[in-house]
């Protein structure tokens, strides 16, 4: 009996073993795919809007419609600004208040006709912070965190029950096949999460002279133009708090595992949480990247 005992306990420990490679093969897989889509996003988070394909169909037919739509609206806006000072009688109209008016509208015009200079203007600030911030931080450095399965075997081969490694394996098994599409599901959220902040950023451009437009009236009128700058500022910004959500969410688990081994033995529940630690860094990146414009948009008091 004692001989059937050790083959047993030989094949359940074989088994096991095998299980925890097939599992430590799926979480290094999803780690695989995670560092080739964080630098995709890197990659995306540092372009230049007018580097890309769809610069050249914002910025055509449809961006010289805008502006010539703009041009009109400003001389509206102009006459209903105008007027409604002129007819003011609490308000001393004077020649200072016309000067006002003129200077006004030769600004606003200037700034519609440079609309694309000043997104090139901000994009490129924007670029230039990412880029400091991501050649520091050296986030294409970032290694794998420990083998835990090697660790889990070196406990266990202590160990005389093969019980505990076919436990062990399966829950190793279950947890990277798991753990592994977690962060897969989490680098596509992660590059979804930058190309939507771009893509967002294209469809802005067209609106531009629409909004600036309204400086021209001043007051309630300038009104459109106020919350174009500052949509787009939080677009632009959006890309420093991506990296910086990035950043922070591997340095909060960089100086050691989420979950320790207490007493250094290892069991089902300890696989459980030591593969959730694994998971924990991709987990906060995707999430904080997911939220850095809602970030922004409270840092800039956009609601």
């Amino acid at each position: 009996m004692g001989l059937i005992d050790s083959a047993i306990s030989g094949a359940m420990e074989a088994v096991g073993s095998g299980m925890m490679d097939a599992g430590n093969f799926f979480l290094k897989g999803g780690y695989s795919v995670w560092g080739n889509f964080s630098k995709v996003a890197m990659r995306y988070v540092q372009q230049q809007p007018e580097s890309l394909g769809a610069w050249q169909v914002v910025t055509g037919s449809v961006y010289t419609l805008s502006t010539g739509i703009a041009a009109s609206l400003s001389v509206l806006f102009f006459v209903l600004g105008w007027m409604r000072n002129s007819v003011e009688i609490r308000n001393n109209f004077s020649i200072d208040e016309v000067f006002k008016f003129c200077i006004r509208y030769v600004l606003t015009a200037g700034l519609i006709v440079n609309a694309l200079s000043l997104i090139s203007s901000v994009s490129e600030c924007a670029t230039a912070v990412v880029a400091v911030i991501y050649e520091e931080e050296g986030l294409e450095n970032q290694e794998a965190p420990d083998d835990l399965f090697e660790r889990a075997k070196d406990s266990l081969e202590d160990g005389d029950s093969g019980a505990d490694w076919l436990s062990v394996g399966v829950v190793a098994f279950l947890g990277g096949a798991v753990g592994g599409l977690f962060i897969i599901v989490c680098s596509v959220q992660l590059v979804l999460s930058v190309l939507s902040r771009l893509f967002k950023m294209y469809l802005c451009i067209p609106f531009a002279p629409v909004a600036f437009a309204g400086f021209a009236g001043g007051h309630e009128l300038a009104r459109s133009g106020i919350a174009w700058i500052q949509t787009f500022l939080s677009y632009a910004l959006e890309a420093v708090v991506i990296v910086l959500a990035i950043t922070v969410s591997y340095g909060l688990f960089s100086g050691g595992g989420l979950f320790e081994v207490g007493d250094g033995t290892w069991n089902a529940a300890t696989m459980i949480l030591q593969i959730c630690g694994y998971c924990m860094p991709f987990a906060c990146a995707a999430a904080s990247v997911k939220g850095a414009e809602l970030v922004v948009r409270r840092c800039l008091g956009l609601g």
